[in-house]
């Protein structure tokens, strides 16, 4: 969860810097101190790339923020096409998580179970669909064992 939080701030911090540049640059156009044609347009740039990034990134991590506090998450078990090459996301059965590159990842083609957040599709929990199947069926012998 630590690094879903610290991937949040540099998220925001991001958009924060886009919008300072387009405070900047849309001043320096009102004072009339903007030397070339193509600077008079930076505002407008930095304003489609906020925009851009606050859709793609930061708002689905805003989002998600209620369902990381209450720990209410999906699951997904698939197979695994990609391991991206910063491992910062993997690509189960065409859909993208987005994962902590700092943890063990699954290998490609391996079968697993993911544990991801609703809107931003963050990984919080990887693990191999083999174990996962192992522990349901222990529980079910406890229960069968149990009388339940």
């Amino acid at each position: 969860m630590k690094y879903f939080i610290a991937n949040l701030f540099v998220h925001v911090l991001v958009i924060l810097i886009l919008v300072v540049l387009v405070v900047i640059f849309a001043n320096r156009n009102k004072r009339g101190q903007t030397k070339h044609s193509l600077t008079y347009f930076m505002p407008f740039l930095f304003a489609l790339v906020a925009g851009f990034y606050v859709i793609k990134f930061t708002a689905p991590r805003l989002l998600d923020i209620p369902d990381v506090i209450s720990q209410n998450y999906y699951s997904y078990t698939g197979s695994v096409e990609e391991v991206s090459s910063f491992n910062n996301y993997i690509v189960i059965d065409g859909n993208v998580y987005y994962i902590n590159p700092l943890r063990d990842l699954p290998e490609e083609g391996a079968y697993v179970r993911v544990r991801y957040t609703t809107y931003s599709n963050y990984a919080i929990e990887v693990s191999s669909a083999e174990e996962v199947n192992v522990d349901d069926s222990v529980k079910e012998e406890m229960q069968t064992a149990r009388g339940e």
